[in-house]
């Protein structure tokens, strides 16, 4: 027999596995209200990677929009392991979607203003001021942000801001 957990419950479980696994960071799990109120919504601070997070969340979703159907796509029941004696349970999570917002504070700032200077093709660039206030929406590289490379990988656009150049290294 499945057991349906609630999109409620679902933020419930979501929230306390991302506590353990990310000690330290804060996250907002907030279930979406209306006609979306099958969504939930995660958002953080600096912390791990998008990627890192979306591995975590991903377990939680019961279905997936589909854009090229215009639909939902059952990703099927979990298997939830219980107490010693007990046989795993068999769980389908009431969640259409999950939906990860990373915000960068002054200090990520400047952890990727230390990166640029460390780890990339255009050391010069500055990024944000010593207190992690970043620099204008303009474009740093005067149209040469194609030749951009920080980490090991390159940026494919002619221009690059402060806040792009961020969340690209970050």
């Amino acid at each position: 027999m499945t057991t349906h957990i609630p999109t409620k419950d679902v933020a419930a479980l979501l929230r306390k596995e991302l506590r353990a696994a990310f000690p330290g960071v804060k996250f907002s799990v907030r279930c979406a209200t209306g006609t979306a109120a099958a969504w939930i919504n995660v958002t953080y601070d600096d912390g791990p990677t998008s990627l890192q997070v979306d591995a975590i969340t991903r377990k939680f979703q019961g279905r997936t929009f589909n854009s090229q159907t215009d639909s939902y796509d059952d990703n099927g029941t979990a298997l939830i392991a219980g107490d010693r004696d007990e046989l795993p349970t068999e769980v389908w999570y009431s969640c259409d979607g999950i939906i990860t917002t990373r915000n960068y504070t002054a200090a990520g700032h400047l952890a990727a203003q230390r990166v640029i200077r460390e780890d990339s093709s255009m050391r010069h660039l500055v990024l944000c001021d010593e207190h992690g206030t970043l620099n204008g929406h303009h474009d740093l590289t005067d149209g040469r942000a194609e030749e951009f490379n920080a980490g090991g990988r390159g940026w494919p656009y002619p221009n690059l801001s402060a806040w792009a150049a961020v969340r690209f290294v970050l």
